[in-house]
């Protein structure tokens, strides 16, 4: 549980994530998600955030594991399951977590009826955020029962393009298609505009684009109102939310996870480079958009 083995685990995410963007491919996390899905937690039935799926997908691979299902020691446990011999953790989850550390300064007082002063310690506290990690275990290092399998493994259902354009006609919101071969987000119409179909290279392309754009509609300011001021920096950041939600998407559909804009990839490596936590950012961003598409897609079709 070290803040520092956390920092390890950021920079090595953050560097393979790099590592990705320059090769124009997320495909490497995205193709395992396409069998079984996110990776989530057994006790909690809850998928992990952008940062822990980079992680422990990358884990999946490593050590040879085939479900994505993790928890730590004492939740196993709390469900009746132990350690095999001979297993012990192997990778870790990363937590938020908000620390306190005292600040000291000095303040100078006068005594009563005398021209002394005395300084006197006050103490001040200062919060910041950090990580911590916390090894789990994979479902496969446990004595869970073979029988009780389906408690905790769930197949993802193959998702054809014609899946893709259901989800996202079910989503209300204002589209137009273009002329031209451009799309965008367009923010004062609140609309995106898509280029035909014919325009791109494949049908799984015009939906991996629809998908970053409903990325970029979802951070309008009367949604999950995120920065779309014009300055380079804040303007690349929000499209490597964007792509990131693309690439969710495109392992739950089972589409490739090649990225769509990489005329931005300059851009996001910079980001990266620069700022190592804005992966976290960015995954924290990504996943809300995509949880946010997810429930209006689920408002559309039971309102249809």
């Amino acid at each position: 549980m070290k803040e520092k083995d956390a920092k390890k685990i950021i920079k090595k995410i953050t560097y393979d994530v790099m590592e990705a963007l320059k090769s124009g491919s997320l495909g490497q996390w995205v193709k395992p998600w396409q069998s079984f899905g996110f990776p989530w937690n057994a006790k909690t039935y809850k998928t992990y955030g952008l940062l822990n799926s980079l992680w422990l997908t990358d884990s999946l691979e490593k050590f040879g594991y085939l479900y994505p299902v993790w928890a730590i020691e004492k939740q196993w446990k709390g469900l009746g399951y132990t350690i095999k011999g001979g297993e012990s953790p192997r990778t870790e989850v990363l937590y938020p977590c908000r620390v306190r550390i005292p600040i000291f300064s000095k303040k100078k007082s006068v005594i009563s009826d005398s021209e002394e002063e005395q300084e006197e310690t006050e103490i001040e506290y200062k919060s910041y955020s950090v990580h911590k990690a916390y090894p789990v275990l994979n479902i496969s290092q446990v004595n869970v029962p073979k029988s009780d399998y389906d408690l905790f493994v769930r197949m993802t259902i193959p998702n054809a393009p014609g899946n893709v354009e259901q989800f996202v006609q079910s989503i209300k919101h204002n589209w137009i298609e273009s002329v031209g071969d451009q799309a965008s987000y367009l923010i004062p119409l609140d609309t995106i505009r898509m280029p035909k179909k014919k325009y791109f290279r494949s049908e799984i392309d015009y939906w991996s684009t629809y998908l970053h754009e409903l990325g970029h509609w979802t951070g309008a300011f009367h949604r999950l109102n995120r920065d779309f001021s014009r300055g380079n920096r804040s303007y690349a950041f929000e499209e490597l939310v964007a792509e990131l939600c693309s690439a969710i998407f495109a392992g739950e559909f089972g589409f490739s996870g090649e990225l769509q804009h990489r005329e931005y990839i300059g851009s996001w490596v910079s980001i990266l480079e620069n700022n190592p936590r804005a992966i976290i950012k960015a995954g924290y961003l990504a996943m809300e958009a995509v949880e946010y598409l997810k429930k209006e897609a689920k408002r559309g079709a039971r309102a249809a």
